[in-house]
């Protein structure tokens, strides 16, 4: 690896100690359990009796987030995730300070004003060192100079550094994932909830049923085994798993796999801040998030089958499962963060609403999936699927205060006749840079809402932009209607190419109609008619692509070379033959 030239020995107190501290090993909870700070308390410019977060730890903490290019204000954020090392620090994980104590006016050009010239100076000697020596610490391991000519990490030493910090990572992330799921048990149950899971996720990765891959995992842990061991004559199997999962309710299982997605999003939240927003603040404060359904083929038997639906035109399969997800939505980032299924009456409240009950009432499930994000992620903005145009899901939203943009639907007689009529409606035609575009602004519509009545009415607005080759929504060639709560206008040229720039973010979305593919190879297959099994096996594949991007993300985090990419670097196959191995070790 080139690196820029440096001083022969570090020069700075930060430098001299971290040159006798790393090696090829060192993490930064080593680091911090052998550095001094006694040598540097004297420069804190609060006196002894001052009732601040004592020195050392603070000193640390600023140190660290100076090499690995944290913003000061989200360690707090990075120390709850990270528990280990806010404790090497010396911090009480129930009482770790605000992010007000770590804002850079109170740190820079406060508490530590003498001492941030020279940890600056150390943390880049810090780095190279770390460089130099393969250690696991220097987030930044690409900017190691002033210089403006920085050398760029080979590819080899890249692939080097993504297995072996991808391997940690993975590692981390069993102690995450895992053990957050409990399954209802019986009280003589012969095994773990881990074994089982661990079972279910040799499923999802091998693309099996249970059953094999229970007789994987029975190979793999006793491949061996007395004649007379109780574990090789009926140990894990597919109707281990399918039992355990017969006690438990569909609301048992989503309140258990949304809890482990919440752990896997928490994990990642510091960084992704990040990563979306320059000044880490906006990211998870301020978040946009789209309402998906997905479809899963369904072939066999429908008798007493309750959970399944018709599938869509143009599916190619007749039955389907549905599922519905929640997903932040980012530039790098598409976190799964909240699952519920659809279909059957005793799980939609149906009664509530006017008319006929129906399977679903569209509005009702973007409540429930609004509500388990909500509880750790603060919304701004929703992007949702076409069959989220409905009154209710717009009433719930304006009553939430959310803005959205949902494609439309083009009916008979009101918005399909106005993409018919766009050549005719649309302004935007001559002047340079203009853009066509079609706005109807106070657009009613009537529908049944939860809880009241049959014609209640809202008001929205419909966008129609020109056709658009990618557009994987509407019929190519179709103009795109779109309905909106944001303030567009067609008035004037510049209205016009602002409007279609916020209804275009729509396509930030995109990726995720990609991602059900990746969750969906990321999930074990069944033949039982049980919908409790399905719906558990989707729901975890969910959990399981939440893990790829995670170690993904946290692996580019840790060789210092995040970039915004439309694709992982660690493609979902080489994740699943990671966690192939890493899994046995659970064994």
């Amino acid at each position: 690896m080139n690196l820029p030239d440096t001083p022969s020995s570090p020069v700075t107190g930060l430098g001299k100690q971290a040159d006798e501290i790393i090696d090829e090993e060192t993490e930064w909870i080593d680091f911090v359990d052998e550095f001094d700070t006694d040598r540097f308390e004297r420069r804190d410019r609060y006196p002894d009796w001052h009732t601040a977060t004592p020195f050392p730890r603070m000193f640390l903490a600023y140190v660290w987030a100076k090499a690995e290019d944290v913003s000061l204000t989200t360690i707090p954020d990075q120390l709850e995730a990270n528990p280990e090392l806010a404790t090497a620090m010396g911090f009480d994980l129930d009482d770790l300070p605000s992010e007000s104590t770590f804002k850079p006016t109170r740190l820079d050009g406060g508490r530590f004003e003498e001492l941030q010239s020279p940890v600056e100076r150390g943390v880049k000697e810090i780095r190279t060192l770390a460089a130099e020596r393969g250690a696991p610490i220097g987030n930044d391991l690409l900017k190691t100079s002033d210089g403006e000519d920085k050398q760029s990490l080979s590819n080899r030493t890249v692939q080097r550094l993504l297995r072996k910090k991808g391997q940690e990572v993975l590692n981390e992330l069993k102690s995450v994932a895992i053990p957050s799921i409990s399954l209802s048990r019986s009280d003589d149950a012969i095994y773990d909830d881990d074994e089982l899971l661990v079972l279910e996720a040799i499923a999802s990765i091998k693309q099996q049923a249970a059953h094999g891959s229970g007789q994987k995992l029975g190979d793999m842990k006793n491949p061996d085994p007395a004649v007379d061991d109780p574990f090789y004559e009926d140990g894990p199997s597919g109707e281990t798993l399918l039992e355990a999962l017969k006690h438990m309710s569909v609301d048992d299982i989503a309140t258990v796999l949304n809890f482990a997605l919440r752990k896997t999003y928490t994990r990642a939240k510091p960084r992704i801040r990040e990563l979306e927003h320059d000044n880490g603040s906006r990211f998870g404060t301020r978040t946009k998030v789209a309402l998906d359904i997905t479809y899963v083929a369904y072939y066999g038997d429908r008798d007493e089958m309750k959970w399944v639906q018709g599938a869509p035109e143009g599916k190619g399969y007749t039955w389907c499962h549905k599922f519905a997800t929640v997903v932040i939505v980012g530039e790098n980032t598409h976190y799964v963060v909240g699952v519920c299924p659809l279909g059957s009456t005793d799980y939609a409240a149906t009664d509530a609403y006017p008319g006929k009950g129906n399977s679903y009432y569209i509005g009702d499930v973007a409540r429930r999936l609004l509500s388990i994000a909500e509880d750790y992620v603060d919304i701004r903005m929703v992007y949702a699927d076409r069959e989220f145009h409905a009154v209710d899901v717009i009433q719930t939203l304006t009553d939430k205060g959310l803005d959205y943009v949902i494609p439309a639907q083009k009916d008979q007689h009101r918005i399909g006749p106005m993409c018919d009529r766009f050549d005719q409606v649309k302004q935007g035609y001559h002047e340079p840079n203009d853009t066509p575009l079609y706005v109807e602004e106070d657009f009613v519509m009537h529908g049944a809402v939860k809880g009241g009545v049959s014609n209640h009415t809202v008001h929205t607005t419909v966008a129609v932009l020109p056709p658009a080759e990618d557009d994987d929504v509407h019929e190519e060639g179709s103009p795109q209607p779109f309905i909106t709560s944001l303030d567009v206008s067609d008035e004037v040229a510049l209205d016009r190419r602002w409007a279609k720039k916020q209804i275009e973010q729509y396509s930030d979305r995109g990726a995720i109609e990609n991602s059900y593919s990746s969750i969906k190879n990321a999930a074990a297959w069944t033949t039982s008619k049980e919908f409790g099994v399905r719906w558990f096996h989707f729901a975890f594949g969910c959990v399981v692509y939440n893990m790829w991007l995670l170690v993904d993300f946290l692996t580019q985090e840790r060789i210092g070379v995040i970039e915004t990419r439309k694709k992982p670097r660690i493609t979902l196959s080489r994740f699943l033959d990671w966690l192939d191995k890493e899994l046995i070790t659970l064994i």
